[in-house]
């Protein structure tokens, strides 16, 4: 379907979730603002992730989508729909490659809509088509073959953004001096949070990672995680030997204020790994049934750890028939004590 790039004034992108993806989409949200220098663009996202937007000059306005439906959540979802058809938009983007992004380009009212190159919903929902991936495209490739058929062209480097408040870097500074925490030593995040269970390199693990970290490396250790995290970062602290300070109630701007103060984190494959990509910091990421290839952090401090290969790496992570012997449990504590050696001797300042 041709169409005026010039007629394009008013452009709907919707990537409502998940940590990464939404750090990932910067890229293909930068290519729509060269692309159409006069257009503004509204970004769709999940209400618990619209800080990862914060400042972002390639979003003129961020739409919020409830991630806790109300019981009334048909209205709720109407309410919705109305609301976008109600800016008028010319272009619909959806970067979500599933079926609450599509549905919602379709209902949008948009002149132009375009998704992910799945047969289905580009024969149903959208009137323009994309670019289908090659097998080992990363995931912002994945996300940039949307807006490749607008014109968009491809950058010699890929352009993303994460900002976040001052108050996020001193409410951080201040949790950690309140808990006795001395800035005298590099400080290292471990975090064990994951998508699923099969993701989740083992807590006694970690825990092990800390006392070498503290005694060995002499390294301040901070535990971080969400409220689901809570039980395995018990485990690690009493693993390590350690009162490590751990916090499981950061916002995203004091998780990412922690994480860009620290020397190096160490995690899963996680949206706190995406986050230490975009910002920079050196990352020891830890990998199971996902390929690094296609998931893997951005940048150039990163170590990857996987295990040996199993005959069902990658995986879709449902019904893993090697639970409790899994891929991601299989990855010994010397591993990834070579990993961090390793990335600190690339990352650590000059003395």
């Amino acid at each position: 379907m041709n169409f005026d790039p010039a007629s394009i004034r008013k452009i709907l992108v919707l990537r409502l979730r998940s940590i990464g993806d939404i750090l990932l989409s910067n890229p293909s949200l930068a290519a729509l603002k060269r692309t159409f220098p006069r257009a503004v663009i509204h970004f769709v996202v999940d209400d618990v992730f619209e800080d990862l937007l914060y400042k972002n000059k390639n979003v003129d306005m961020v739409i919020t989508n409830p991630r806790k439906k109300s019981p009334r959540g048909l209205l709720t979802d109407i309410a919705f729909i109305r609301r976008l058809r109600q800016e008028n938009y010319d272009l619909a983007v959806d970067l979500q490659a599933g079926p609450r992004g599509s549905f919602a380009a379709l209902f949008s009212g948009a002149r132009h809509r375009i998704g992910h190159h799945l047969k289905f919903r580009n024969w149903l929902c959208y009137n323009m088509k994309a670019d289908p991936p090659y097998p080992d495209d990363h995931s912002w490739k994945v996300q940039f073959k949307v807006v490749t058929p607008l014109g968009a062209q491809w950058p010699e480097e890929p352009d993303y953004f994460l900002e976040f408040p001052e108050s996020a870097t001193q409410s951080i500074t201040n949790k950690l001096e309140r808990d006795g925490l001395m800035f005298d030593r590099p400080l290292v995040v471990l975090h064990p949070g994951a998508r699923t269970d099969v993701k989740r390199w083992p807590a006694e693990s970690m825990g092990a990672l800390a006392r070498w970290l503290v005694d060995e490396k002499e390294m301040a250790v901070i535990l971080a995680g969400s409220a689901a995290d809570e039980e395995e970062i018990k485990i690690i602290r009493r693993s390590s030997g350690y009162a490590l300070p751990a916090y499981t109630d950061l916002t995203l701007w004091q998780l990412a204020a922690l994480i860009k103060m620290s020397a190096m984190i160490v995690c899963n494959d996680s949206g706190p790994m995406h986050m230490a990509g975009v910002l920079d910091t050196p990352v020891v990421a830890i990998f199971g049934p996902s390929d690094p290839v296609l998931w893997g952090p951005v940048g150039q401090r990163k170590m990857v750890v996987t295990c040996e290969p199993m005959e069902c790496q990658p995986c879709d992570q449902n019904n893993c028939i090697y639970e409790g012997d899994h891929c991601t449990s299989r990855i010994e504590l010397p591993e990834v004590q070579r990993a961090v050696e390793r990335l600190w001797e690339l990352t650590r300042p000059a003395d």
